[in-house]
């Protein structure tokens, strides 16, 4: 069953009575809070926010299609739009799109010929971060790190950390490994590449690089904390590190691993529509309001201004590149380097078939057995949805 599979059963939340109610799993609480707070000064339109672990929000979304409880608007990652059947999703009316959304970005929300989204920020990248006061000059690679990291362990430092058994974090190393989740309409998960990439990942644990048991706010609060020297983590993350670290806090680009970049994906969040629509109705017109309000253009440069997070609307994309500068031009490259993520459906079956495989790793599976087995459950999974 693909609740089942993507995240495991979860309980349904109720939402709360008000105008409109939104679920969302962004990071940075602070920008949804902020944006919706300022839609409601302006309008007088009451908004509900539920924030989920973005772990959770998947399962929720599907189990509230099929048994009730859904939200007005639900705030996701964009690859999220390949499970619109199953989440039973409304297709967005294009007047609701603004002409002044990028093309990368609406094509984000584009799945069989509809639009299921309406695309808010972009970038959803992955960059290193480090403690200046541990790293004068950042690594530009793996092997650098590795041959350093005994001195970051006699100080008691961790020498860098992440959400270890997300597979966002590992598509990385599987790139840097010339492997491709998809090829096409193809999934390609049983390659020698993801079976190089798992055995490196590894090693890296094995060699007390990284500490497998950290998790995404471990590794975060470490690294603020002054107990890990880098850190790699979203450019989602960076307004609430820079706010905790101030000039302590450096960025880099991600280290090349082989003399290889490594490319992370890269997606937008999107407002999709769990609930059915009534034509004309008063709910509706507040939806309306509120995509109209957090596409327009003195919205997307507040959250810009205040959060760092990537505007979709075209010019101020351009006007926030020919005018970055330090952190801002680092965020740029590592964007300039990833990879768009696909909306399809088989993109979701790869993250949920890339996490049963990397837990039969984990639990000592050898890593051609656990590239094997991602492909059997991806196939599966592909088939009952045909």
């Amino acid at each position: 069953m693909l609740v089942a599979l993507i995240l495991g059963t979860l309980s349904s939340q109720s939402a709360f009575a008000a105008d409109i109610t939104i679920w969302y799993s962004h990071q940075s609480s602070r920008f949804v809070e902020g944006l919706v707070q300022r839609f409601e000064q302006e309008t007088g339109i009451q908004v509900s926010l539920v924030q989920f672990k973005p772990s959770k929000i998947k399962a929720e979304l599907l189990l509230g299609a099929q048994y009730g409880g859904v939200p007005d608007l639900a705030l996701v990652p964009s690859d999220f739009l390949g499970l619109y059947q199953q989440m039973r999703l409304e297709p967005v009316l294009e007047q609701w799109l603004s002409t002044d959304l990028s093309e990368d970005a609406l094509k984000t929300a584009k799945v069989d010929d509809a639009y299921w989204g309406v695309p808010v920020i972009q970038g959803n990248h992955l960059m290193l971060f480090y403690n200046k006061k541990f790293v004068e000059e950042p690594v530009a690679s793996w092997q650098e790190l590795i041959k350093t990291s005994q001195q970051y362990r006699d100080n008691n430092l961790m020498p860098i950390g992440w959400n270890y058994t997300d597979m966002y974090f590992f598509m990385p190393f599987l790139f840097a490994f010339n492997g491709q989740p998809l090829d096409g309409d193809m999934i390609t998960l049983d390659t020698p590449e993801m079976v190089e990439a798992l055995d490196y990942y590894q090693q890296l644990s094995v060699q007390q690089v990284v500490d497998k048991t950290c998790n995404y706010n471990c590794s975060q609060q470490r690294l603020i904390k002054g107990e890990e020297a880098y850190a790699i983590n979203g450019d989602w993350a960076y307004q609430d590190l820079k706010d905790e670290m101030g000039d302590d806090l450096g960025v880099a680009l991600l280290p090349t691993l082989n003399s290889k970049p490594m490319y992370s994906m890269k997606s937008t969040f999107v407002f999709t529509l769990p609930g059915k629509l009534t034509k004309n109705s008063e709910r509706e017109n507040r939806i309306a309001a509120f995509l109209t309000f957090v596409q327009r253009e003195d919205n997307q440069q507040w959250v810009y201004q205040n959060y760092h997070l990537l505007p979709v609307h075209q010019a101020l994309f351009q006007q926030v590149v020919s005018q970055a500068k330090g952190d801002e031009l680092v965020l740029l490259q590592q964007l300039q380097f990833a990879k768009p993520m696909s909306s399809e459906t088989n993109m979701a079956i790869v993250w949920a078939a890339m996490e049963k495989g990397y837990q039969r790793f984990r639990n000592g599976l050898s890593a051609k057995e656990s590239a094997q087995y991602m492909q059997k459950v991806a196939n599966k999974q592909s088939k009952r949805l045909r």
